[in-house]
């Protein structure tokens, strides 16, 4: 007589299942000992790089940092000039310095924003341009302030489109920042001066609608009348 096949469990089925994927498994890295050596010496490689990079930032941006610190007292002070170059025999780097050799750092990104700033104070446009343009910091304000920056050596220059456009730019990136009135009225008054009427009444209109405490409002709104009239 045949006996009857025992019922499989599903429990027993299970075991079997892990005990021929663990096999399955062991025959795979048997196989492929080299190739797996190599990627996780790979990966290894890969993180301890992460961490040696990371640390050498933190360190690169605490020099960074130290050096700032003992220049900054002479651009607060005015003196422009040695605020960017220093005074290399005295030990104290300048501004210039700290973004040539830290500028990936955020003390380095901070530097770029005050060199920009000291070559415009001197009026140096062209370099005062070229180094707002190369901010480019997480911080919303001085990225504002960037673009502003970069809107008023245009408006020096003469190009009063361009600098209506930066001007709002500056005012959209960190729309929070206390000075977004001004410079919305900024960007209205290089928009006049460019003959693109439309669009500074627009900003004239903005503003009064959403800065009424604005300290130039009264000038706003007879831009606002003389701009209906014409």
């Amino acid at each position: 007589m045949i006996k009857p096949r025992k019922k499989i469990k599903k429990q027993e089925l299970k075991e079997d299942q892990l005990v021929l994927t663990y096999y399955k498994a062991r025959e795979f890295v048997e196989k492929n000992k080299k190739v797996l050596s190599y990627i996780l010496t790979g990966i290894v490689i890969l993180v301890v790089g992460v961490i040696i990079y990371r640390n050498n930032l933190k360190a690169e941006n605490e020099r960074a940092e130290a050096l700032f610190s003992k220049i900054i007292s002479y651009y607060d002070n005015g003196d422009y000039k040695t605020a960017i170059e220093g005074i290399p025999q005295r030990n104290i780097q300048g501004l210039k310095y700290i973004v040539e050799n830290y500028g990936g750092t955020d003390a380095g990104e901070i530097a770029t924003y005050y060199l920009a700033n000291a070559y415009f104070m001197l009026g140096d446009y062209d370099n005062a341009l070229k180094y707002f343009k190369k901010y480019d910091g997480s911080d919303k304000l001085l990225l504002s302030a960037s673009l502003a920056g970069i809107a008023s050596v245009y408006e020096v220059k003469g190009d009063y489109k361009k600098a209506a456009e930066y001007f709002e730019k500056a005012a959209q990136k960190f729309r929070e920042n206390i000075l977004v009135p001004e410079y919305l009225y900024n960007s209205a008054r290089n928009y006049k001066l460019a003959g693109e009427r439309e669009k500074a009444l627009r900003l004239y209109e903005r503003i009064k609608k959403d800065y009424p405490n604005f300290s130039k409002i009264r000038d706003v709104e007879i831009y606002i009348a003389s701009l209906k009239e014409s």
